[in-house]
């Protein structure tokens, strides 16, 4: 019964880490690098923090406090190793997502791009709508939100208005067909 947790935790946090990336990621043309390692720093966060969090829970210890018999403070409580897994890596996601888009560079420049693929992407209760583009050396998955037109289809030529990201990757701000 111990494995099944395991194999479930495992497939819903590999579940929920591909659609927050998609959500995330989807502008970024970073061939999915952003997500690898807003993965590792989150994976590697999480083992620290519980060191620390069984370090000050230790020295608290120390101290003589009375509670409510049978009740523990909220702040003794420690969290588990993967609820700290969950946290942490949503957490670095969201900070290289927010910092990468908010620090990103003023300069736009225009690149040609071609429609390799069309599709959908499902995030819990909503559909989206993507399109992959691609210039020949990076390809992205570019949302087209929950519009269910699209209007692109596979081999188009496209006009993309690109800006440099904090993190060294371009984002996309607009895509249009090249006439």
């Amino acid at each position: 019964m111990n494995h099944f947790f395991s194999l479930t935790f495992v497939g819903i946090y590999s579940a929920a880490i591909i659609q927050l990336s998609f959500l995330v990621f989807s502008d970024v043309l970073d061939d999915g690098v952003l997500t690898y390692v807003a993965v590792g720093i989150g994976l590697l966060a999480a083992p620290v923090l519980r060191l620390y969090q069984k370090w000050r829970h230790d020295k608290s210890a120390n101290f003589i406090i009375e509670y409510d018999s049978g009740s523990t403070p909220f702040h003794h409580e420690l969290l588990n190793l993967p609820a700290i897994v969950v946290f942490t890596t949503f957490g670095s996601m969201g900070f290289i997502a927010i910092t990468n888009h908010k620090f990103s560079s003023d300069e736009v420049i225009h690149k040609e791009f071609r429609v390799t693929g069309v599709g959908q992407q499902r995030v819990r209760y909503d559909i989206f709508e993507y399109v992959r583009i691609s210039d020949g050396i990076s390809e992205t998955s570019y949302s087209l939100g929950t519009d269910t037109r699209n209007p692109y289809k596979v081999g188009d030529q496209l006009k993309v208005k690109l800006r440099a990201g904090l993190w060294g990757y371009d984002i996309v701000d607009e895509i249009n067909k090249k006439h």
